[in-house]
């Protein structure tokens, strides 16, 4: 099934590139690379030999979320495919797409509080030990969360990388404010799966090996992967949040003179002089370094309130 759901993906951006390609520039090869690689992350964790391995290995199984949830959409989202996919639609469907991106509701979900609540969302009620171990069972029910972790990290990374200044897009500090409450989400699952000291999961590979430590271990090998490798692909995507935030200045800079022709209160926006530029700049790089401060300090306290719950709770 994913296989048809990526060749179509595939399909669809290379008839998008061909007509758009007509009338404008080409699309640089890296960005057709860094699409092409996140469908195959999607092909990989869905397919032998990873799918296979992932039902008797929870680790393994957490590697296809990292592919899933957050690798495979993170290149995707960092191609920027979307105006290709479209143009490689019919005009049927791009009116009907259009309109349906009109809507309230789904506004709403493209604010950075929904996007990140929905990729949070997808990573904690699948690991819920009786719905994980269900989806193992079942396989609709699989495909039912590995298709919402798809969409949950297309769309939060969508809205993350998203070249759109506000209002269309949105604030660039809530932006990077997110991506720290994505990690620490990960931190504390990830931390929590590899310091606690039972195993929660029935996996086939206990169930004929009847080991209970070597299931032990696996877990924990497992939530080292929900804490430091999904943690560095969203450290990553932090850096292409602060390029995009960078671009997004320079870009203001470089249309200053229409802007100012535009609005005369528009011309207080661009200092002339060091004591302007550093009066402008003194409060947003203090709130700056304020926000980095607090998610170092949060990512610290997860992790140690996790250490304690685990000591003394358990």
């Amino acid at each position: 099934m994913s296989l048809f759901f990526v060749t179509v993906a595939a399909w669809l951006y290379m008839r998008g590139i061909g007509r758009i390609s007509r009338f404008s520039e080409r699309v640089p090869a890296w960005r057709q690379a860094l699409f092409l690689a996140g469908l195959a992350c999607i092909l990989i964790a869905t397919n032998a030999p990873l799918a296979p391995l992932g039902h008797k290995l929870f680790s393994v199984h957490q590697v296809e979320h990292l592919l899933l949830r957050l690798a495979g959409p993170l290149l995707i989202a960092t191609s920027q495919p979307w105006r290709f996919l479209l143009a490689g639609l019919t005009k049927r469907w791009r009116r009907h797409l259009r309109a349906f991106g009109n809507n309230a509701i789904l506004r709403l979900m493209a604010h950075p509080v929904s996007a990140t609540a929905l990729i949070v969302v997808a990573l904690f009620v699948w690991q819920v030990p009786p719905l994980y171990d269900l989806a193992q069972r079942i396989a609709a029910l699989e495909m039912l969360a590995h298709l919402s972790m798809v969409l949950a990290g297309l769309w939060y990374f969508g809205m993350l990388l998203d070249t759109r200044d506000p209002p269309e897009g949105a604030r660039r500090g809530a932006r990077l404010m997110s991506a720290f409450a994505v990690i620490v989400s990960n931190i504390f699952l990830g931390s929590l799966t590899t310091l606690k000291e039972v195993r929660l999961y029935d996996l086939q590979q206990a169930s004929q090996t009847g080991s209970a430590f070597e299931a032990l271990a696996d877990e924990t090998i497992g939530g080292y992967v929900i804490w430091i490798p999904s943690s560095m692909v969203l450290i990553a995507a932090i850096i292409l949040v602060m390029n995009g935030w960078n671009a997004a200045e320079v870009r203001r800079w470089n249309n200053r003179h229409n802007l100012m022709r535009g609005s005369n209160s528009a011309a207080l926006e661009f200092p002339e002089t060091a004591e302007e530029l550093r009066l402008k700049v003194d409060k947003p790089n203090r709130d700056m370094g304020r926000t980095l401060a607090l998610g170092a300090f949060a990512m610290f306290s997860i992790v140690m309130i996790t250490v304690i719950m685990i000591v003394y709770a358990l």
